[in-house]
């Protein structure tokens, strides 16, 4: 497949890194705010769910970018600083707007504002070059196997200068206290615990395709099928419901039973150059040509269908995996259990 980034050096990095892209720089933090996602186990108390499985793909060779967690001591440390509530309980909903604009504007302690600043010269690498992170929220309770969170917290994509990242991590924890995520909590008898929140930074693939594989089919409960979501582009598309992505369903000999050709009209791309560098994305026009060609080969959804299945036998538990493609290669962003195999209802 031709890249649709042809020029971009982004995706030629190496996965996973030993600690992270700088050695030298991705040492142990002292102050238990940072740390690199390299393989080694994480406690998801300390780095949010999202965080403690990206670790864990990492450790089990999965093809993961290099990624960092800022803890759920660094929101707390923060937190104490400007007199956030620590529990929905201790809160009234009529407040959370003014919460909301505290955390963004907030100063930020100096053991914290030091580790974000560490983490991204780690990814920025030699003077003179840029970098391109994906910032993630990674809640404590978040993809578990009880409650997904998903699309609850914020992500923010393209992030390019050490200004863009402090504003984005900001956006995830204040996304801790928006309205969806406090009635979710609530929804769910949990307004009396603690609510904490880590956020993981992330080298940005600047993907050709982007996809969701089921490794159950969320809706039939077909445990010999895996199902593949799939569209040109950054996955926040197929998220955000912009488009009908393909949808592909692999059996258990890596077949291809049906490939249903979804109308992909519009795609999202990163900001391109500095003048977007706050700005994240971009919702661009597909061209008309591959609106309504797959995105993807037969040969790559029998890939990432093995891999998929791989890597669910070692989780134990069946994934949801988000994951590109970028100038042939496949790439993992996140695992996640299913959460609606109890019931006949769809994922998303």
């Amino acid at each position: 497949m031709t890249s649709l980034w042809p020029n971009d050096v982004n995706n030629s990095f190496t996965f996973p890194p030993a600690v992270g892209p700088r050695s030298t720089l991705a040492d142990p933090d002292p102050d238990g705010v940072l740390r690199w996602l390299s393989g080694a186990a994480e406690d998801r108390s300390l780095v949010g769910g999202k965080a403690a499985s990206l670790a864990q793909l990492a450790a089990l060779g999965a093809p993961v970018p290099p990624a960092f967690a800022l803890t759920t001591g660094a929101y707390a440390a923060f937190a104490a600083s400007i007199g956030l509530p620590r529990r929905d309980a201790d809160l009234v909903t009529d407040a959370l707007p003014q919460l909301r604009a505290g955390i963004m504007d907030g100063p930020l302690p100096a053991s914290v504002a030091e580790a974000i600043a560490r983490g991204f010269e780690a990814f920025a690498g030699d003077p003179g070059s840029t970098a391109s992170l994906a910032v993630r929220s990674s809640g404590t309770s978040e993809d578990s196997a009880a409650s997904s969170f998903a699309g609850l917290h914020d992500t923010v994509l393209d992030v390019r200068t050490l200004d863009a990242l402090e504003r984005a991590i900001r956006r995830c924890w204040a996304s801790l206290w928006s309205d969806r995520a406090v009635a979710y909590r609530r929804e769910r008898d949990m307004a009396d615990e603690t609510s904490e929140i880590a956020v993981v930074v992330q080298q940005l693939v600047r993907s050709d395709v982007s996809f969701i594989a089921f490794t159950t089919d969320p809706v039939t409960h077909a445990r010999d099928r895996v199902v593949i979501d799939a569209t040109w582009g950054l996955g926040e598309s197929i998220v955000s419901g912009l488009i009908v992505p393909d949808h592909v369903t692999v059996g258990p000999d890596g077949e291809v039973l049906d490939y249903a050709v979804g109308d992909k009209h519009l795609m999202v791309i990163p900001g391109d150059g500095p003048a977007f560098a706050s700005l994240g994305t971009r919702e661009v026009p597909v061209p008309r040509s591959l609106r309504t060609q797959p995105a993807m080969s037969h040969e790559q959804a029998r890939d990432i269908a093995l891999l998929a299945r791989n890597l669910s036998r070692q989780l134990g538990y069946e994934a949801d995996l988000e994951g590109g493609i970028a100038v042939g290669r496949i790439h993992l962003f996140q695992a996640r259990p299913i959460t609606t195999l109890g019931t006949r209802s769809d994922t998303r």
